[in-house]
């Protein structure tokens, strides 16, 4: 039997990205998908895929309490005029807001992914505790009425169980959202001293980190090369260019095509401070890199250390050092910690298989 499946999620660019291979599996299988984002960036490609576009415009970061009063209201008439038979949420404000909007108009098939949990669970001091006390609340009051909770990651679903947020028998953890595993295929090792961060610009993705090692190390290895990709966030070009004006790292901007930088590169770095399950990981490994990584949320889950890169304390700038030069003295056990990394990568990344497994979880 056919149904009618809305996606709320936040940017619209995640329709034609992140979620694109979920939507094309329920589409093969007959189903009808309409998706509900905070812009309409990207609408025309949207619905030139046959997907039902709707649009509340409003900025996906913004705290306002006003706006976010009327948030539910808003998701609510859009989900009673669309009349869904399921409703899958991705990320902190359609999780909350749009789960609670779904709850009610009368959605008895509800399902949310938190893929993270975000700043509000990462950074401290006065206005984060009690936005994380806010937060918290919302979620409960919003999970109660899932019938599944997605997570990424083992140490998140813990969390949320510890925190009262969600019940035990609620959670499943979806490795990732999954690659395209034949799209990053497997890719010989050529340097053994370039290193690649991808990740956007953010403190809490350790970007000053891994600014400070290259620049230790760089006094070490002259020859060694430290690129970055990402665009601007809460971190600016500026804030980043005495390591750049040094030579300390090479900073190259965004990409539409970032298979060519992890060929490139001996590692992948990142010294994050918290991910659901890193999208840059996942695809560095299957294209048979190791990757050096922060012991946190996330990480862990996919990098198994010595066997396909290691873990690192998260903000332990010498540490992230140490094993950086590691990686530059020891080339041929990097080499088969990046085939380690593929084999595990093709065996728990495949997009295919994931988006197999939801399905198979959403329509049970």
């Amino acid at each position: 039997m056919t149904k009618k499946i809305l996606i709320l999620t936040p940017m619209s660019r995640q329709v034609v990205g992140f979620r694109a291979a979920l939507i094309e599996k329920l589409q093969s299988e007959g189903h009808t998908v309409a998706v509900i984002t905070l812009d309409n960036e990207k609408e025309k490609e949207i619905v030139a895929k046959n997907i039902e576009f709707h649009c509340i415009n409003g900025s996906n970061r913004s705290i306002n309490p006003f706006k976010l009063s009327v948030l539910t209201k808003r998701y609510a008439a859009l989900i009673e005029k669309i009349k869904p038979d399921i409703v899958m949420t991705f990320m902190i404000k359609p999780n909350i807001y749009g789960a609670l909007a779904a709850a009610r108009v009368g959605v008895k098939n509800l399902f949310c992914m938190v893929e993270g949990a975000g700043d509000v669970f990462t950074k401290n001091g006065l206005k984060w505790k009690l936005m994380r006390k806010y937060v918290c609340f919302k979620y409960k009051k919003s999970f109660k009425h899932a019938k599944k909770v997605f997570f990424l990651n083992n140490d998140d679903k813990s969390e949320f169980i510890a925190r009262g947020l969600v019940k035990e028998t609620q959670c499943e953890i979806i490795p990732g959202i999954g690659i395209d595993v034949e799209e990053f295929a497997y890719k010989p090792f050529v340097n053994d001293k370039t290193f690649l961060m991808v990740a956007r610009m953010l403190k809490t993705k350790g970007v000053i980190e891994y600014c400070k090692a290259a620049r230790a190390v760089k006094k070490k290895y002259p020859e060694a090369v430290f690129n970055y990709l990402g665009g601007e966030g809460d971190l600016t070009v500026s804030d980043i260019k005495e390591y750049i004006d040094d030579g300390s790292v090479n900073y190259l901007g965004t990409t539409n095509d970032v298979r060519p930088f992890y060929e490139d590169c001996t590692a992948l770095v990142l010294p994050t401070y918290r991910e659901g399950f890193p999208v840059c990981v996942m695809e560095a490994m299957a294209m048979g890199r190791a990757v050096i990584a922060s012991d946190t949320n996330g990480c862990r889950d996919a990098v198994k250390n010595d066997e396909n890169g290691f873990l690192v304390e998260t903000r332990n700038v010498d540490k992230l050092i140490e094993k950086i030069v590691y990686c530059i003295e020891h080339t041929d056990e990097i080499k088969n910690m990046g085939e380690a990394a593929h084999g595990f990568a093709v065996e728990n990344f495949d997009g295919v298989k994931i988006n197999e497994q939801l399905y198979g979880l959403v329509m049970q």
